[in-house]
């Protein structure tokens, strides 16, 4: 019976182990709502144009950079 006892506490405890273990590894990110609020514009300003998503600019193809607002 000691036996069984051992087993189940042990096995109890990997259990345990394992559910804490998984619970605190998700890490936050922006929220969607936050990120298409971001626009991006070509730094050279060749074009007035404003994109939603970051990438390159249609004319010059430099990498366009996020609008801050101040």
């Amino acid at each position: 019976m000691k036996k069984y006892t051992k087993v189940f506490l042990v096995l109890g405890g990997l259990c345990l182990f394992s559910l804490l273990a998984c619970g605190g590894t998700e890490k936050k990110t922006e929220a969607p709502a936050d990120m298409a609020n971001e626009k991006y514009q070509c730094p050279m300003k060749c074009t007035e144009e404003i994109f939603d998503k970051a990438g390159n600019c249609s004319l010059c193809g430099m990498e366009l950079e996020k609008i801050t607002k101040s």
